[in-house]
């Protein structure tokens, strides 16, 4: 892992060190971006991976940088106070929550900037948001139920394979952008697998009634799909046109693709089984994937593999507009306090 210590300013800024300063870091909207919640959470899974040793689900060269991650964090701040991350010495551990936070950020502004391409294209398409499950699925079972889940939608969207039923969706649909979560049942220790999926269609969709499908359609397709005898759950609706109901749909399907949080408050010995079977069920997948426009304009748009970019400073459109910096300022977390200090 690269040192943040060997920063080298491009520019002649003053490098602020040592003033006991508590980091405070607000996004656009004034929300406060939860640097310390993330590191601490990303100290309780090193934690459990220490428990884990005899499993060997992470070499010791990876688990020093998982235990590292984040350690510091140095920013600029421009005349007005604003803080813009410079550099970070990051993990890229899949499970690490810190890097999810950070890849989840990269994957809501790179969606946004895709859907908002897409209607500057053409106004007239619209999105549908869908939820789609199946049931819940023990430990062993976790990695063929993923499999089958992402075989299944290509039933859905896929124009080299027949499936009838489908023919309503298909012949409206323009592109898919689909992403994957799993989050774990403490209750009954099952696991539930799911994928959350933004569809653009022709707007002849909704306008006609030879293509509409209700609620009970689309239960009725996936259930086709997956070839199952009860109904699966799924929740779909169009997205209202505008900024604010694109971005609510942007904002789950870049969700993290593993809620870490309940997991790292479980008790020891099932934290540890827990993620055993996320590290082994998650070997080499793919979280996300697009389809049709939604890949044509990523590609336009030269926009980056979310899952494989190790940029996880400049995560959002918002930082890649010009910031006149007028200072660097370094900050460490400190164990004692639980929080970054400068």
């Amino acid at each position: 892992m690269k040192s943040i210590t060997k920063f080298e300013q491009n520019v002649n800024l003053k490098l602020v060190t040592g003033t006991g300063e508590i980091l405070q870091d607000f996004s656009s909207t004034g929300k406060e971006r939860p640097w310390k919640i993330h590191k601490q959470e990303n100290l309780r899974l090193v934690e459990i991976y220490k428990l884990a040793k005899h499993e060997r689900l992470i070499s010791d060269s990876r688990l020093f940088d998982l235990e590292h991650c984040g350690d510091t964090l140095l920013f600029v701040k421009n005349a007005e106070g604003k803080k813009k991350l410079k550099q970070a010495n990051f993990c890229r551990v899949r499970l690490c929550p810190m890097c999810q936070w950070r890849r989840s950020l990269k994957m809501f502004g790179q969606v946004q900037a895709i859907t908002d391409k897409i209607l500057e294209k053409d106004q007239n398409i619209r999105f549908i948001f869908g939820t789609f499950t199946v049931k819940n699925c023990a430990a062993e079972d976790l990695e063929t139920c993923i499999n089958i889940l992402n075989n299944k939608f290509l039933y859905l969207v896929s124009r080299n394979r027949t499936f009838a039923p489908a023919k309503k969706l298909k012949q409206n649909l323009l592109g898919y952008l689909k992403a994957v979560e799993v989050t774990y049942n403490s209750q009954d220790k099952t696991y539930h697998p799911h994928f959350h999926v933004i569809f653009a269609v022709q707007n002849t969709f909704f306008n006609s009634g030879k293509y509409y499908m209700s609620k009970k359609e689309w239960i009725e397709l996936w259930q086709k799909a997956l070839n199952v005898d009860y109904k699966p759950q799924i929740d779909i609706k169009a997205i209202k046109s505008g900024v604010a109901g694109t971005a609510k749909a942007v904002a789950e399907v870049a969700k993290y693709p593993i809620k870490t949080a309940p997991i790292l408050k479980l008790p020891d010995d099932e934290a540890v089984e827990v993620l055993k079977t996320l590290t082994l069920a998650l070997r080499k997948k793919r979280f996300v994937g697009y389809g049709g426009i939604f890949k044509t304009v990523k590609q336009e748009l030269k926009l980056q593999d979310v899952e494989t970019d190790k940029d996880l400073i400049n995560t959002d459109i918002e930082q890649q507009e010009r910031f006149n910096a007028v200072v660097a300022v370094l900050f460490k977390y400190n164990f004692r306090f639980g929080c970054y200090i400068c």
